[in-house]
């Protein structure tokens, strides 16, 4: 609704690169509008941190948060996704696909022909990992916020199913999001320990997937499985439904709950992702010809100074720009 509004909040927060996300409560004509505006006010001020789209929605799995919102039902239309492409297809980096909707290695194929920038993330699905595996080769590289997009069924009664999750802990090149909040609900810490081990500081992803839907009213049930974290989001129902917290809260998270020092905390949360994205010969680490945008900040990423494409944004807390 505003993206000048929002970028200069996560500036504000050192962030000096985001992807506005769209998701499946959104209508195709929504979106279509929403590009434009992201695309007009990312071209100064503030809206410079925006450079391109995460699409988390239309063609993810119809299951978790904002059931009552959905407007993306049934198999996917070639119809729409021409339409999509044809109106923003330049601005995406990230295709988020369920490998088990319907038509979806069609769109696949189209939107590597057409929108060769981007990637694809495979996430909230119950697909299997041989189903992820098969889709593979169109440009599959990352776990949609690991450990919280959906799970595969196990064979037998107690048993776990192998998905999402265990394909992006498998294979090599796959990178793995990981949304690390205060007190450990997206992800328990013993958790995040495991996944940064084994996949590295060099294929783990730290983000925010910060939704913000109003006044957050909610109070725990325990007894049902849902627990209240105070920097996470909540949809109507009372389900977890992304988060309220920041990238320099979530690098201060991830140094809590791992134990991992602040240079790799913070690689987590720039270099790497950067370099998922193709985006690294521009952003993403200190070098002679890159973009220059630099956070200074103390030894708790509390943000002290943000400089955006050369220019100094925020200054103590207070926005220039």
């Amino acid at each position: 609704e505003d993206p000048l509004e929002s970028s200069r909040f996560f500036l504000k927060h050192g962030a000096t690169t985001i992807l506005p996300t769209f998701y499946h409560a959104m209508s195709k004509q929504d979106m279509i509008d929403g590009a434009a505006k992201i695309r007009e006010t990312s071209k100064s001020g503030a809206g410079r941190v925006m450079d391109g789209l995460y699409m988390e929605g239309p063609f993810m799995n119809l299951g978790g948060s904002f059931q009552n919102q959905i407007k993306w039902s049934g198999a996917i239309q070639k119809e729409d996704y021409v339409d999509l492409i044809n109106s923003f297809g330049d601005m995406v980096r990230v295709w988020a696909v369920d490998p088990d909707r319907e038509n979806v290695e069609a769109f696949m194929a189209y939107a590597k022909e057409h929108t060769p920038q981007a990637i694809f993330a495979h996430g909230h699905s119950g697909a299997t990992f041989e189903s992820i595996q098969a889709l593979k080769h169109y440009g599959v590289k990352v776990r949609t916020h690991i450990t919280d997009a959906g799970q595969a069924k196990g064979r037998a009664q107690g048993t776990p199913g192998a998905g999402g999750d265990q394909f992006a802990l498998y294979d090599p090149d796959m990178y793995a999001e990981i949304i690390c909040d205060e007190t450990g609900i997206h992800v328990p810490p013993g958790l995040i320990k495991m996944i940064v081990r084994t996949k590295g500081v060099e294929r783990v992803c730290l983000i925010s997937d910060h939704t913000t839907c109003g006044e957050v009213k909610f109070k725990n049930d325990e007894a049902g499985g849902i627990w209240y974290g105070p920097d996470l989001n909540y949809d109507d129902r009372g389900w977890l439904a992304g988060s309220l917290m920041t990238l320099d809260n979530g690098v201060r998270n991830m140094m809590t709950h791992t134990g991992y020092g602040l240079c790799h905390a913070i690689r987590m949360a720039t270099l790497t992702p950067a370099r998922l994205l193709g985006i690294d010969h521009r952003v993403g680490s200190l070098q002679a010809g890159k973009t220059a945008n630099l956070i200074i900040i103390d030894d708790m990423v509390h943000i002290k100074k943000v400089i955006l494409q050369g220019d100094l944004s925020v200054d103590d807390d207070e926005l220039k720009i």
